[in-house]
């Protein structure tokens, strides 16, 4: 905690204010903010980018953000508004992982020479490591692209303009539960990052899950709706009753790994709207997202989407 908060003040003193919280309304974003309003106050910009496929929980929390706030979003060149439908049908769907849709991206329409196609494909020397998993593989063939970059167009793409148009740096609210690549970046670079290609702060980069919810509950805050609440278990572990992650709604990266009901599995039932124009024919001005979930294994129907009972309706024959 006393890390933390001194390198909150080391970076607003180094760039002499000019700061700001890229803000998503999620839990460690909302950790960061109170932190950045405890130990510098309110002029701290809370910039969020609202994607057009945030949670409505989010988006309505996020904008309830204390102190000063802006409200940012993907556009092109001429000033339009991007979608996540745009992305998608020009670059491809992020699924698996951004490793993974990476290598597929690269292997399908990048110019590489023939030892890194080989690497991708076999490894080297080296090992295996950096080798696309065979399981995978299918996705080279698959009738639709998958790719990482809708993360870069309407995610990061607004807060660099928003940086580039104001001079400010970021605070980040990255934790090391945040996946292989964040946790390998911050074992290099650390909490504050004054040069290189990305310069940013990112506080939390030690913190875990369970101290993001310890700090939660111990300074009552409130966090958004779509969490649920948070409980402990007899152990004295925390734990989210509701949404675990509540990135993009129509990403499908990690979803492979979750247990049904999964979260198109669960948006069905809880944004029944959301869900339809997700699954919806992209030629019927949909996403999509039923041809490649299908593709790679991943369910997304449940008895709740078409109106059936489930076991859990009938309590009195639960064991």
């Amino acid at each position: 905690m006393k890390l933390t908060k001194t390198r909150i003040q080391e970076w607003y003193e180094n760039h002499n204010g000019q700061v700001y919280l890229s803000y998503s309304g999620g839990l460690d974003s909302t950790v960061l903010l109170h932190l950045i309003r405890e130990v510098i106050g309110n002029d701290v910009p809370a910039v969020f980018s609202n994607t057009g496929i945030e949670f409505p929980e989010i988006v309505r929390f996020a904008r309830r953000a204390s102190g000063e706030f802006a409200e940012i979003y993907p556009k092109d060149k001429s000033g339009k508004r991007i979608s996540f439908r745009e992305v998608i049908m020009n670059e491809g769907y992020p699924l698996v992982s951004k490793e993974t849709a990476i290598k597929v991206r690269k292997l399908r329409h990048g110019n590489l020479s023939p030892r890194y196609r080989n690497y991708l494909l076999n490894g080297d020397e080296r090992g295996k490591f950096g080798m696309l998993p065979k399981k995978w593989r299918i996705l080279l063939d698959a009738p639709f692209d998958t790719s990482e970059k809708c993360c870069d167009i309407i995610k990061k793409g607004p807060f660099h303009m928003y940086a580039k148009e104001t001079g400010r740096k970021p605070f980040i609210g990255v934790t090391q539960d945040e996946g292989f690549m964040r946790a390998h970046q911050y074992a290099h670079t650390g909490c504050n990052i004054y040069d290189g290609k990305t310069v940013k702060s990112q506080p939390l980069g030690f913190w875990t899950k369970q101290d993001v919810l310890r700090y939660v509950v111990e300074n009552d805050l409130e966090i958004c709706s779509v969490y649920g609440d948070i409980r402990q278990t007899p152990c004295g572990e925390y734990y989210l009753t509701g949404e675990q992650r509540t990135g993009c709604m129509f990403c499908a990266f990690g979803a492979h790994l979750e247990d049904e009901p999964n979260r198109f599995q669960r948006m069905s039932v809880t944004h029944p709207k959301h869900y339809e124009l997700c699954m919806r024919p992209l030629e019927q001005g949909g996403i999509g997202m039923t041809v490649p979930l299908d593709y790679i294994g991943i369910p997304y129907d449940t008895w709740e989407a078409h109106g059936q009972m489930s076991i859990f309706d009938f309590p009195e024959v639960m064991p």
